[in-house]
């Protein structure tokens, strides 16, 4: 069992899972830049691995 301190302070900022702020543009190129990188390795993993691979 774990116990955690949380000190209030300024609000957080970068990725929520609220998404985007109203003021705050979307970067639309970087996610789906991010979203072919993350298919291409899975699918490279997928190839030359097999079931062989072991989960992260």
């Amino acid at each position: 069992m774990a116990s955690t301190t949380l000190a209030p302070g300024p609000a957080v900022h970068g990725a929520t899972v609220l998404g985007a702020l109203p003021e705050h543009p979307r970067h639309r190129l970087g996610s789906a830049l991010r979203a072919v990188r993350v298919f291409a390795v899975t699918a490279v993993e997928v190839v030359l691995l097999g079931s062989e691979a072991k989960p992260h």
